[in-house]
């Protein structure tokens, strides 16, 4: 029986991965305790819904092959030391950014949730709120950040004692790799190089003291992500959805995956939670509504503020403004209002931790 189980063990799929447990070096032994009882022992690789579906996939395939459940049992193993690879646990690294005092990842599990505008938005509100702020766009693919804030296209970035001077606008530090790129240019690179080019945006970059620095992650689960795990000692990511069901599909990816990498979740962000008719102000729920709460409450996690969809802010951003900035147009209150109270929980959750 020992000989089955090991062949099934070994050969079960890791639901993060699609590997087998003995690709990922996730199966340990299987053998028999002082009772008789064999015990399948395995690296713990993921939650508790990650174990269930590994626990599954065995139990499910040593009863087609006649084993009772009853007759052994799995055992998880949280080692000592994570495993620093892509498929066990990765380790939380130590080194920090020199001068900076909170590191925080925006990210989305799909694209076209409005990440990038919440990430500007939020870093000015902070900024506005008296902290020292750097915005830090990572979408290395598809850089939106210089356009929002209207520095469009290649800049003249300084360079001092071999590093960048990133640019200032709105009272914020700000790097991006559209500052490196013609408007139109294509970046067409495989994954080791978007790790190399995060890591010089990291410690090659002139950050000076800061309280926050907010990095803007392209959408998905991909090698910037997990880049960012590897590098950099990141205080915690917000994910942004919409209310949408597919959305939150995403968004739960995003969840699991700052899990599988050891990143902490410092809560959700529900945006376009309603919107507001710029004619006669009224709401409307146009892509459905409490998303956000729900994905909260699923992935045990806070809901950290909802952001309404506003036309004028939109026509704010077009013009390379930030809508929240220093706002005087009474439109825009809602939204202004909805960050406010998003960025003062975000500080009560990092700075009274």
């Amino acid at each position: 029986m020992k000989e089955k189980l090991e062949k099934i063990a070994t050969q079960a799929e890791n639901p993060l991965t699609h590997k087998t447990l003995a690709e990922d070096k996730l199966f340990i032994s299987v053998y028999e305790d002082a009772n008789k009882k064999v015990i399948v022992e395995l690296k713990n690789g993921g939650d508790v819904k990650w174990k269930a579906a590994v626990e599954t996939q065995i139990q499910t395939k040593a009863r087609e092959q006649g084993i009772q459940v009853e007759a052994f049992k799995i055992q998880w193993i949280n080692p000592a030391h994570a495993q620093t690879t892509t498929q066990g646990p990765i380790a939380r690294p130590q080194r920090s950014i020199p001068g900076v005092k909170y590191v925080v990842a925006i990210a989305s599990g799909k694209g076209g949730v409005g990440k990038s505008t919440v990430s500007v938005n939020l870093a000015s509100t902070l900024q506005q709120l008296g902290k020292k702020v750097g915005l830090m766009d990572a979408d290395i693919y598809g850089p939106s950040i210089g356009k929002m804030l209207g520095i469009s296209g290649r800049q003249q970035i300084e360079v001092k004692h071999d590093h960048m001077t990133p640019l200032e606008k709105y009272g914020l530090k700000v790097m991006s790799f559209s500052f490196l790129l013609d408007e139109t240019q294509p970046v067409v690179w495989r994954g080791p190089m978007l790790g190399k080019a995060v890591q010089q945006f990291l410690y090659d970059m002139e950050w000076g003291e800061l309280d926050y620095l907010i990095i803007d992650l392209p959408p998905g689960t991909g090698d910037t992500q997990l880049s960012l795990a590897q590098l950099v000692q990141t205080d915690g990511a917000v994910i942004v959805t919409t209310p949408q069901s597919v959305a939150l599909l995403d968004a739960g990816r995003a969840v699991g995956m700052f899990e599988q990498v050891n990143i902490p979740i410092l809560g959700v962000i529900e945006n376009m939670s309603e919107f507001i008719c710029s004619h006669c102000g009224k709401p409307s729920h146009i892509f459905s509504k409490g998303g956000g709460a729900r994905l909260a409450a699923s992935t045990e996690s806070v809901l950290l503020g909802q952001v309404p969809l506003v036309e004028d802010c939109m026509a704010a951003a077009e013009r390379g403004e930030i809508p929240v900035y220093k706002n005087k147009n009474k439109k825009i209150e809602p939204v202004v209002d909805a960050f406010e109270h998003i960025a003062r929980n975000l500080i009560s959750k990092l700075e009274t931790a």
